[in-house]
């Protein structure tokens, strides 16, 4: 009973709880069976209507020297990248705005034009939103998708013997904002990445076809988070090996070794796929990436057990770090990596 009221006067604080924690909490006293994945998946006759939503803050989610158009494709691409992971196809883009009264009007249309040339890219458009006043700005950006109920894949699918499997590479979006930060310079292409990232739907969707995805869910928190994400919610053990994670040169030029293996893992920001698999996608991923221009690497196997292991040269890792969460960062002031793994 003194427990109990001592609880009652002191909650906890959402610092304290962390990111992931908290979602866990919210999705345990909501009773939609539509809750925990990267999308809410709607039925519609045949189909789903995928709906999701990121919002991004002037003070946590601009790193120095971003353009507004920039942050608006960004935000509009971690949206994107959310309907991808469960295979659908972007239909409408909505974005409410909090502008503070000094912004200009160049900055504020800067922004939706990014927004909507991602879309556009994707067979999209912005099709409307919300203006409010804010002390500062800030931006949600909604996403509207569709997919066929057959081939919806969520993150609770994953069994023995699937292999793992991921688009592009890792860990560069990290570094690169470590560099901008420091008020450093970074090669175009490489600033790219980290600011107007490529959400892999073609992909998903190519790969989904096949039949053989059994889970999936996009890396914008980071690779070890995304796996220990799938492992927990498909109560499996997922382990990978990290020398065939697939890494830029740019990347392995730039730091050192441990540097590399932490921006890698933990890094986040990359919006690339991160998928389970019957062991037959193997003779479907050549294909695959030569239609659509990506890499696509098997870096790990599914077994009986939980968590996620890490093995490197054949000898397993001791790892401590987890990706991303918005209220456990040290430094709330940085730029954060904020994706599929922060819905519920």
């Amino acid at each position: 009973m003194i427990l109990e009221m001592s609880l009652r006067c002191y909650p906890m604080r959402v610092h304290d709880l962390g990111e992931h924690e908290l979602i866990k909490r919210i999705i345990k006293r909501l009773p939609s069976p539509n809750i925990g994945d990267d999308c809410a998946a709607v039925p519609l006759g045949d189909s789903y209507l995928l709906i999701t939503v990121d919002g991004i803050h002037e003070k946590t989610d601009i790193p120095k020297g971003a353009t507004l158009y920039e942050i608006g494709w960004y935000a509009c691409a971690s949206t994107i990248s959310d309907i991808a992971s469960k295979g659908g196809k972007p239909l409408s883009i909505l974005a409410s705005l909090f502008i503070p009264e000094d912004m200009s009007e160049k900055d504020v249309m800067s922004f939706l034009k990014g927004v909507d040339d991602c879309a556009s890219v994707y067979g999209a458009f912005l099709d409307g939103g919300d203006i409010n006043y804010g002390d500062s700005f800030s931006a949600d950006v909604v996403g509207l998708g569709i997919v066929e109920k057959r081939h919806y894949v969520s993150r609770y699918g994953a069994r023995p013997d699937d292999v793992v499997i991921v688009t592009g590479t890792f860990g560069t979006p990290s570094g690169a904002l470590s560099m901008l930060q420091e008020g450093l310079s970074v090669p175009d292409y490489v600033r790219r990445k980290l600011l107007m990232p490529t959400p892999r739907v073609r992909e998903s969707i190519l790969l989904i076809s096949t039949g053989l995805v059994t889970a999936s869910i996009d890396s914008s928190d980071g690779l070890y988070e995304s796996l220990r994400i799938l492992s927990e919610c498909s109560e499996v053990n997922i382990t990978i090996d990290y020398e065939r994670v697939p890494k830029d040169e740019w990347l392995e030029a730039t730091f050192s070794e441990e540097s590399v293996f932490k921006h890698v893992l933990f890094g986040g920001g990359e919006f690339e796929l991160v998928m389970t698999a019957r062991p037959e996608i193997v003779n479907y991923i050549g294909r695959i990436s030569k239609l659509t221009g990506t890499r696509i690497s098997v870096i790990g196997k599914v077994y009986e057990g939980k968590g996620v292991k890490i093995l490197a040269k054949g000898h397993p890792l001791k790892v401590s770090e987890r990706g991303w969460d918005s209220f456990k960062s040290q430094d709330n002031r940085h730029f954060r990596r904020n994706g599929s793994s922060s819905n519920y």
